[in-house]
């Protein structure tokens, strides 16, 4: 028997309805058997204390512990160089030769002048004793043989004064082979062969630097200074003008220099446009490998602290500031903090951590304040590995 049509409409929807509601029964189901995600893994450590050294940095300059400027002491036309540049040179070593032949002919004048005089002297001498026995006689005046006497001395003077000019012959000829003056390194020529060159030049030929040891200068706050002497002074240790402070070096490519420092001198006065006081301290430089002109950082220990030490890896920048993420109670938490000094691969905290708590070392950037965490503890890096702290 057929339905009526009202049947079939009432029938129809049923079906709908019943083919709508199932679909969102089985994804309320679906939802409710889904397990929340775990927690992150996070692998930490605690922060330790330990005594470490108090280090003061600056920036310094390398320069020869003696430089000299090689000038000549003749002028003459420049013959020859007998360096190798940027090498070293021992004191007594040639450098230059100024062309020697007009020094020589001089040398050569002045001793015919020396015999000139001599060939006097001998005449001035003879008329004398020929003279004093004919003014005995009154065969001559006694002015006559005043005259002789008078020329003897002027010609025995005329023999000193030719000799004063042959040396100084001789001094020109030699300054014509322009040697070192010290042991050191020289630098490059700053004349060609066959310049004009004379003691008024306004450049030096070349400079030669004793570079072993060599100088390194930098300059410490007025600030720094005081507060340095007065530690000096609670500490009972004697006022010196030049404290005995033992120096470190790290150059530019960050290699630390394996000779340690002396400190040498302090400025007499402090700086009024910087407010700075200047240091020189010596190093040894075996091998010339530091030169003149150099950048380096110089350190010195200044005492001991007990500090807070978190590995670096811990330790994240943000905006300039740094934090750490800790685990307190299972629970992630980020705390500000102060940091120090780097000590090998530790960072000193100066607030806002205490010795004991856990900090995570990997896996801070996954975690937010408040976030259950699972942590493992951290295996230090092998040797020579080189940790960075994390960063946004």
């Amino acid at each position: 028997m057929d339905c009526p049509a009202s049947n079939r409409l009432r029938i129809s929807g049923s079906l709908f309805l019943l083919s709508t509601v199932v679909p969102f029964a089985a994804c309320k189901k679906k939802d409710a058997d889904a397990a929340p995600p775990p927690p992150p893994a996070v692998l930490t450590a605690p922060a330790t204390s330990r005594s470490v050294n108090i280090v003061r940095n600056w920036t310094g300059a390398l320069d020869g512990s003696k430089n000299v400027d090689i000038r000549p002491r003749v002028s003459g036309y420049l013959l020859s160089r007998d360096y190798q540049e940027g090498r070293p040179v021992k004191k007594g070593d040639l450098l230059f030769t100024i062309d020697p032949r007009p020094f020589e002919a001089q040398l050569q004048q002045v001793e015919a002048d020396h015999l000139m005089a001599i060939a006097q002297r001998t005449k001035a001498e003879q008329d004398v004793a020929r003279y004093r026995p004919l003014a005995e006689k009154q065969a001559i005046s006694k002015e006559e043989l005043e005259h002789a006497i008078q020329a003897q001395e002027a010609a025995n003077a005329k023999v000193a004064a030719a000799l004063a000019v042959i040396e100084q012959a001789k001094l020109n000829l030699g300054f014509t082979k322009i040697v070192s003056e010290i042991d050191g390194v020289a630098g490059f020529a700053n004349r060609e062969i066959g310049d004009l060159v004379g003691s008024l030049d306004s450049k030096p030929l070349t400079t030669v630097s004793t570079v072993d040891p060599i100088k390194v200068s930098f300059q410490i706050s007025e600030q720094e200074y005081l507060a340095t002497q007065r530690e000096r002074e609670k500490a009972g240790i004697p006022a010196d003008d030049v404290p005995k402070v033992t120096l470190g070096l790290t150059l530019a490519d960050g290699h630390h220099h394996p000779h340690p420092g002396k400190l040498i001198s302090i400025s007499r006065e402090v700086n009024n446009q910087t407010g700075t006081f200047q240091l020189t301290a010596y190093f040894a430089n075996p091998g010339n490998i530091l030169r003149p002109g150099q950048f380096a950082r110089v350190d010195a220990v200044m005492g001991t602290i007990d500090a807070v030490l978190v590995p670096q890896r811990a330790v994240t920048e943000v905006q300039g500031s740094y934090q750490v993420a800790l685990v307190m109670d299972g629970k992630a938490e980020i705390r500000p903090v102060t940091t120090g000094p780097r000590e090998g691969t530790d960072w000193v905290i100066e607030s806002g951590l205490k010795a004991g708590e856990t900090v995570i070392v990997e896996g801070a950037m996954k975690v937010r304040g408040g976030m259950p965490v699972q942590a493992s503890p951290w295996t230090p890096p092998a040797a020579g590995d080189q940790p960075k702290p994390e960063g946004k």
